[in-house]
């Protein structure tokens, strides 16, 4: 059958970078095509019933998505498109974000040097231009507003004149206020999680879009935050991988009061242990306020239980000195706790809770300076002893 590779994957072959994602139309039966193409290569392909599409992810880590040509129409702004089959390719095309996205490599030989351009998207790759296919496009799907600003920053591209003047149309008309509080989340993840993350967010301000979700969202200074976030993930990270989309989020909050982080929590519809997080923000943030001039012991108890994702995002709301002071203290080595829970219970301590408590301060001491490593367990058997009596007396027993 005919086949076409398509979107982000042409764009990066254009442009001369990698790819580990690729985008195939295929002119027949998708879960079909996909199918086999899995089994070819021992894997087990994914359908996804609704938009007629497939996926087959292979051992390399290579993520094919199979779709068959369709039309998308859009019953009311933010929703999600209708579709339809058939369709020809090009109708395929139209239904996608961006000219540097609306074309095709016919795979099918002897075609597969052509390259089928018919919005003019490798113009706008020369020329580094982030351009829409139709004025109504935004407005279809306000969400591409943000792609267009990741996009951009990723590629360095500038977006076209046209385009900015369709977005501010579409935030003026109220569309982004359709959109889903999930989808707008995953939508600002992404933004963080690329390297180019504080680009992203200058031009997400510039054109209004922040705002248009949530005016709390609106916050001075986001763009330096997110760079000093992503300098403070790369020394306090596991590998320096970087930080949480979630950390780098509250680092754009910056010192956001709990009323606004309130409202851009519900707007969002953040849930579980993202919304708690998310709420705590201000205690969390707190942690870090005049943090040089604080005496080892007070630093070493401000850090206790702080991941390097959090740390980082606090990082990034600190004046320089009490910044560089933070990120030393939460690199400094810790100390280990050379007794363990068997070494308690073999000096008398019941097997339970007290066990783990007494551990946990005995390394709270350590880590105060209070005492040194050959004092630990001495130390843990009376802490273990104090919570004996303290259990007691909570329970009423006179023996206390």
């Amino acid at each position: 059958m005919d086949a076409w590779l398509v979107g982000g994957a042409v764009r990066d072959l254009l442009l001369g970078r990698p790819t580990s994602d690729l985008d195939v139309v295929v002119a027949g039966d998708a879960a079909e095509f996909a199918d086999a193409l899995a089994a070819k290569h021992g894997v087990t392909a994914r359908r996804h019933a609704r938009f007629g599409t497939a996926t087959v992810t292979l051992s390399t880590g290579v993520r094919i998505d199979v779709v068959r040509p369709r039309r998308e129409t859009y019953e009311r702004p933010g929703a999600l498109p209708s579709v339809s089959f058939p369709a020809t390719i090009e109708e395929d095309l139209f239904r996608r974000d961006f000219t540097i996205h609306a074309m095709a490599f016919p795979l099918r030989p002897p075609a597969r040097a052509r390259l089928l351009d018919p919005f003019a998207g490798r113009a706008d790759l020369a020329a580094g231009r982030i351009r829409v296919l139709h004025d109504g496009s935004f407005l279809d799907d306000p969400s591409r507003a943000y792609r267009a600003a990741r996009y951009a920053s990723r590629l360095g591209f500038r977006l076209d004149p046209s385009a900015a003047r369709l977005v501010r149309r579409a935030v003026a008309a109220g569309a982004v206020d359709a959109v889903s509080g999930d989808r707008l989340w995953r939508e600002l993840a992404l933004i963080v999680s690329e390297p180019a993350r504080a680009a992203s967010a200058a031009l997400v301000s510039r054109l209004g879009l922040d705002a248009a979700i949530v005016p709390a969202l609106s916050r001075p200074g986001a763009p330096a935050r997110l760079r000093a976030a992503g300098a403070a993930a790369s020394r306090l990270t596991e590998e320096g991988a970087g930080a949480d989309p979630l950390c780098y989020l509250l680092a754009w909050m910056g010192d956001a009061p709990h009323e606004s982080l309130a409202e851009a929590a519900d707007r969002l519809a953040l849930v579980g242990r993202a919304l708690e997080t998310w709420l705590a923000w201000p205690d969390t943030r707190a942690r870090g306020e005049r943090f040089a001039g604080l005496p080892a012991p007070e630093r070493r108890r401000r850090l206790r239980g702080l991941s390097g994702d959090l740390a980082a995002a606090v990082a990034a709301t600190l004046p320089a000195e009490d910044r560089a002071a933070w990120i030393a203290a939460m690199r400094a080595p810790r100390p280990e706790l050379r007794i363990r829970g068997r070494d308690l219970v073999a000096a008398g301590v019941p097997p339970g809770p007290r066990v783990g408590e007494a551990l946990a301060r005995t390394l709270e001491a350590r880590e105060e300076g209070r005492i040194g490593a050959d004092q630990e367990l001495e130390f843990a058997l009376e802490a273990a002893r104090h919570e004996s009596a303290g259990s007691r007396r909570r329970a009423g027993d006179p023996a206390s």
